[in-house]
């Protein structure tokens, strides 16, 4: 029973520091890509303002990307660079597309908070 629960254990932490690390060695153009799919997803984006998603996600993922090649991953810069992200984005989406990023991003946070409790 111990080496099997062991093993699951082992396993689960293998599967999360390799998607950890497939993550983080996205390129900035890959992580607006995916941004912007997700968002077109559940937001039902344009093709104009897909093209706007685009450039300012890709704007943001250069910015991240240059803060975390300095190794100070300065939370605060990268919460500043998240809130103009969010303010731009608001003035590209329309008020229906607006309220449902703000839901989106309410379930991730608190799907945030229930991982870290589980942990």
């Amino acid at each position: 029973m111990r080496k099997g629960l062991f093993a699951i254990i082992l396993a689960f932490i293998s599967v999360t520091a390799f998607a950890q690390r497939q993550d983080s060695n996205m390129t900035p153009e890959a992580r607006a890509e995916n941004q912007t799919k997700t968002l077109t997803e559940n937001l039902k984006l344009s093709d104009d303002q897909q093209k706007q998603v685009y450039a300012l996600s890709l704007a943001r993922a250069q910015k991240m990307k240059e803060a975390r090649d300095t190794q100070s991953q300065d939370r605060t810069q990268m919460r500043a660079s998240m809130e103009t992200f969010n303010t731009e984005l608001a003035k590209i989406l329309t008020v229906e597309q607006q309220d449902k990023y703000k839901t989106m991003l309410e379930d991730r946070r608190a799907n945030r908070g229930e991982r870290k409790a589980e942990n």
